[in-house]
């Protein structure tokens, strides 16, 4: 690899026919000031091996826009709902029972010692990135599924390292060892390259979005970025994707859902405490600002109540107003719920309605109010026009990302996203976050996706995973949410 300062470097593989990529997560990054930093000249790794011959177009994740969920677009191509991973907590109605440690396996959090459940936890049949490169290496990944044995690494730097930074702060001692890692793999020229830098998310939860600490873990992303290229990372034909799993705000003030049903008198079976007797609701929170809510946990059952039931009174010990309880509480963006195949989405405003339609588009009618933000007037598209359409507005992509997470049949009866500068938790939310993420809202959604391709705009966080694919000569698989052949250059906006 050979450049003369200011050129544009020119990468020769001994082998031309091998192509390689490289996907790193910048955990929490925000594209605002993703861009700021760009343009002061603080990354100036990325604007040159990634940015000038590529690009970094409007982008969205997927909901809940929480960390580890909303890494399985990038590896698998498929929504959290697809992946039967709805958030980072959860509740399988069908299977539990209300037995503490006989049904504890039904109930799920990611963030503790069911953390590695994760693997498991993914729909079966669904191939990853992993299931088919065999020559790929993974550094500080909460997922690992099909990796060969030896190429996962940082496993024990990401639990010591990682455990101490959520306590501390400290999330940039894990970045800098990530980093080094990173820098040694180059040398282990594997076809796929991925790796996570926890910091700016983490150190953003103590913080905020814009705090020199945070800004500080985003140009340290970058020195890690142009040492690997240094170090021969980025030889022979290389696709590199620098992503984000979504964003994040400052949290003025907890909303939380369990204290606010537990003064109502509703038992409320929550995280950590996992057991007790005939609660009346559960609450799985993820991010903080996303939330699924089941009702009647411990009655086993095949299905989901619908919003009629409710509202009829027909779910025992489920009072009527329920939903609008909810949605008229201070911090609450919107409360989902189905009524057969469609989702009706309340605020305190009013609700609307998503419908499927068999050729794949979908349906939105205000019934009493434009609860998303996309007109007053009843339309149909499909899901690349919604994308489309809503990319700039209050809630990105919001048709398709409601009707994805109610696939999974993990997901709760009702679903909670919080407004931006609130989330669904303070009662054991240890250390308090201080900015928050996980909600349907922009600043949640709207991602990093720079690519050194040049690609056309709007793309969904999914869509990565065939780009990676059809560079590295193989065929995407069937039956996942992620559009392809995005390859075609086209002009940025």
């Amino acid at each position: 690899m050979d450049a003369t300062p200011g050129e544009q470097p020119t990468f020769v593989s001994a082998n031309p026919d091998q192509r390689r990529a490289t996907l790193l997560i910048l955990d929490g990054a925000r594209p605002d000031v993703f861009h700021d930093l760009v343009a002061a000249g603080d990354l100036p790794n990325l604007a040159r091996y990634v940015l000038e011959p590529g690009c970094m177009p409007a982008a969205t994740t997927v909901f809940p826009s929480t960390t580890g969920v909303a890494y399985l677009p990038f590896l698998a191509g498929c929504f959290p709902g697809t992946c039967d991973v709805p958030g980072i907590r959860w509740m399988d109605t069908r299977q539990y029972g209300g037995r503490w440690l006989r049904d504890w396996d039904h109930l799920r959090s990611y963030c503790g010692i069911q953390a590695g459940k994760l693997n498991a936890d993914i729909r079966p049949g669904l191939r990853t990135l992993f299931d088919i490169e065999p020559s790929a290496v993974a550094i500080c990944t909460p997922f690992s599924r099909g990796l060969q044995p030896g190429a996962e690494l940082a496993v024990l730097l990401r639990g010591v390292l990682g455990a101490q930074g959520h306590y501390t702060g400290r999330w940039d001692l894990l970045d800098v060892a990530v980093g080094r890692v990173l820098k040694r793999a180059a040398a282990l020229a594997r076809r796929l390259v991925f790796g996570v830098f926890p910091a700016v998310d983490g150190i953003t939860h103590w913080y905020d979005p814009w705090h020199p600490k945070v800004l500080d873990a985003y140009r340290y992303f970058d020195r890690a970025f142009g040492d690997y290229v240094r170090a021969g990372g980025l030889e022979g034909d290389h696709l590199v994707a620098v992503v984000s799993d979504h964003g994040a705000t400052p949290v003025k003030r907890h909303t939380d859902l369990s204290l606010a049903f537990e003064a109502r008198g509703l038992p409320t079976l929550r995280h950590p405490l996992v057991w007790r007797r005939d609660p009346s609701l559960a609450v799985m929170v993820s991010g903080n600002s996303a939330a699924h809510v089941y009702l009647r946990p411990g009655h086993r059952r095949p299905h989901r109540h619908s919003l009629s039931a409710m509202e009829a009174g027909e779910v025992p010990g489920t009072p009527a107003d329920l939903v609008t309880f909810i949605a008229e509480l201070e911090g609450v963006a919107l409360v989902a719920a189905t009524e057969g195949p469609d989702v009706i989405v309340v605020s305190g405003a009013g609700r609307a309605r998503l419908s499927p339609r068999p050729d794949g588009a979908i349906s939105y009618q205000p019934d009493t109010a434009d609860v998303l933000g996309l007109g007053t007037a009843p339309r149909e598209l499909d899901g690349d026009e919604w994308l489309a359409e809503s990319i700039a507005g209050p809630y990105p992509d919001a048709p398709v990302q409601l009707l994805q997470l109610f696939k999974s049949r993990r997901a709760g009866d009702l679903v909670v996203a919080a407004r931006a500068g609130a989330d669904l938790r303070l009662d054991w939310e240890i250390p308090e976050h201080r900015s928050g993420h996980g909600s349907l809202v922009a600043e949640h959604m709207r991602c990093v996706v720079a690519l050194n391709r040049r690609i056309p705009e709007p793309l969904r966080t999914v869509d990565v995973f065939p780009l990676l694919l059809e560079h590295l000569g193989y065929e995407v698989p069937e039956g996942i949410d992620a559009r392809r052949h995005l390859t075609a250059p086209a002009p940025l906006r």
